[in-house]
């Protein structure tokens, strides 16, 4: 059994579905990290902390992006929220390629002794060099399970291809030996306009796994920022409309912690 919280890669299969104004299904692989915090934080994990190497993480693409603890950034925002108990935490991510990284968002999983899964953070970033954090949590505190769908308001711009509006819709599935992260966009007319889904097997983060995916996808993040710009200029083709961006709110964290009834995209996997 593949437990996130010790190591693991994720084979992911990405997928977004843009529904409305344009019907189009954008979809990709990629491998994910998961990365336990505190061997990141002790650089004691078997993909290459802070030094060159063909893949890579760094302690400056996360957290407060200065280098310091990214165990003390977690607490700093879940002990304000009531959830000091969720002490144990694993980042998925991508790593650098090739000294080169972009991550559309990352997720912090955080969870309590007992195993569940309490709370998530999820560190969008877009490709202007701004991110956002929401903080995802029930609104009683209690474990989040594979079937809670947790809300919050868009506060930050993400695609020049949509509005700065609407909410979020977050589910989370934090295996073990698989990892899910669907993630909707609900417009102001209350109807899904996008879903994006995040969903693969995991397997241990060994350095000879490690080695051999840095071999195989040796320019994985350039791949992914290539891949999104050519799916906007598929957008861009279809007349859909180029929206520039706003200011960035002043707020840069939120959270999304209202429980969700309705169905969603991502209620399929």
């Amino acid at each position: 059994m593949t437990d996130l919280w010790r190591g693991a890669l994720i084979d992911t299969r990405i997928w977004h579905g843009r529904r409305g104004d344009v019907a189009r299904d954008f979809h990709y692989r990629t491998t994910y990290l998961a990365v336990p915090v505190a061997g990141f934080d002790a650089g004691d994990l078997p993909v290459a902390v802070d030094h060159a190497a063909v893949w890579q993480v760094r302690r400056r693409d996360f957290g407060a992006r200065d280098g310091s603890s990214l165990q003390g950034f977690i607490m700093g925002l879940l002990e304000p929220a009531g959830l000091s108990q969720a002490r144990h935490v694993t980042l998925v991510t991508t790593p650098r390629t090739s000294g080169y990284g972009f991550n559309p968002v990352s997720f912090w999983l955080c969870r309590d002794d007992a195993g569940d899964l309490r709370a998530v953070l999820a560190e969008v970033s877009n490709t202007f060099g701004e991110r956002h954090l929401y903080l995802c949590h029930r609104p009683d505190l209690g474990p989040i399970t594979r079937s809670d769908r947790l809300t919050g308001d868009k506060l930050f711009h993400v695609s020049p291809f949509l509005p700065r509006s609407g909410r979020y819709v977050f589910r989370f599935d934090a295996g073990p030996d698989r990892f899910g992260a669907w993630v909707d966009w609900i417009g102001a007319d209350g109807t899904v306009r996008l879903g994006t889904s995040m969903v693969g097997p995991a397997r241990a983060m060994t350095r000879r796994a490690v080695r051999a995916a840095a071999l195989r996808r040796p320019l994985q993040a350039q791949r992914i920022m290539a891949l999104i710009h050519w799916q906007a200029a598929q957008l861009f083709g279809r007349g859909v409309r180029y929206l520039r961006k706003p200011t960035q709110k002043a707020a840069r964290a939120s959270d999304a912690t209202a429980l969700d009834r309705g169905k969603g995209s991502h209620d399929r996997g």
